[in-house]
C-alpha cells in the first residue's frame, strides 16, 4: 500500500523524534542500567511515529472500515498501552525494586519489538480472516511482551497479563464476530 507524501505529518515525526530523544536521554540517563531502555524508547516511538504516517491505528487491523470498530475496547487499550509505556519508564526512574535484574533483557525487548514489527507487516498484507486477524494480534502481543523486557519491569509484567491480555483476546473475538457478521 503506497501512502501519499504528507509533508506536514512528516514535520510532526521529525518534532517529535527529537524532543522525545533528547526528553528521554534526559529522564532516563542519570540512573543505572538505562541505555538499552533508552534504545528501547526509541525504536518503540519510530515505529508509532511510522504507524502515526501511515495513518495506521497500530492496534486495531486497518482492513475494517472505521464505523466497524469497537470505540470502547479501542479506548481501553489505548489507555491500556500509554500507561504501559508510562509504567515501564516509571520502573526505571522511580520504581526500581520493581526491574527484573537479567542482563541484557532489553535488548531482547528491542529484538522482539521489531519481530512483533515485522509479523504486523505480514499481517496487514494477508487476505481478511480468522488467520491474519489472529497474526495481526499475536503482534501486538508481542508488542506489549517487548515493552516488559524492554524496561524490565514486574510491574510491567503483571499489569499485561491482567489487563493486556484480555483486551487483545476481545478484541480478537470482535473482530472475528465482524468477519462473520460481512461473511452472511
Amino acid at each position: 500500500m503506497k501512502v501519499p507524501f504528507n509533508y506536514k505529518r512528516l514535520i510532526w515525526i521529525i518534532f517529535i523524534l527529537l524532543y522525545s530523544g533528547l526528553f528521554f536521554y534526559n529522564c532516563l540517563s542519570p540512573y543505572h542500567n538505562w541505555f538499552f531502555p533508552y534504545l528501547y524508547t526509541m525504536f518503540l516511538i519510530l515505529w508509532l511515529c511510522k504507524e502515526y504516517y501511515q495513518k495506521n491505528l497500530f492496534f486495531q487491523p486497518n482492513y475494517f472500515p472505521v464505523e466497524s470498530h469497537n470505540y470502547v475496547l479501542r479506548g481501553f487499550f489505548a489507555l491500556f498501552f500509554y500507561s504501559s509505556f508510562v509504567f515501564g519508564i516509571i520502573t526505571i526512574v522511580w520504581w526500581h525494586k520493581y526491574r527484573i535484574n537479567v542482563p541484557f533483557l532489553s535488548l531482547i525487548g528491542i529484538f522482539l519489538l521489531g519481530y512483533a514489527v515485522y509479523i504486523r507487516e505480514q499481517s496487514v498484507r494477508l487476505a481478511k480472516n480468522k488467520e491474519s486477524i489472529s497474526k495481526f494480534y499475536l503482534s501486538v502481543g508481542l508488542v506489549i511482551t517487548s515493552m516488559v523486557f524492554g524496561y524490565e519491569s514486574y510491574f510491567l509484567l503483571i499489569y499485561a497479563i491482567v489487563f493486556g491480555l484480555p483486551l487483545i483476546l476481545l478484541q480478537i473475538q470482535y473482530y472475528n464476530k465482524e468477519l462473520e457478521i460481512k461473511a452472511k
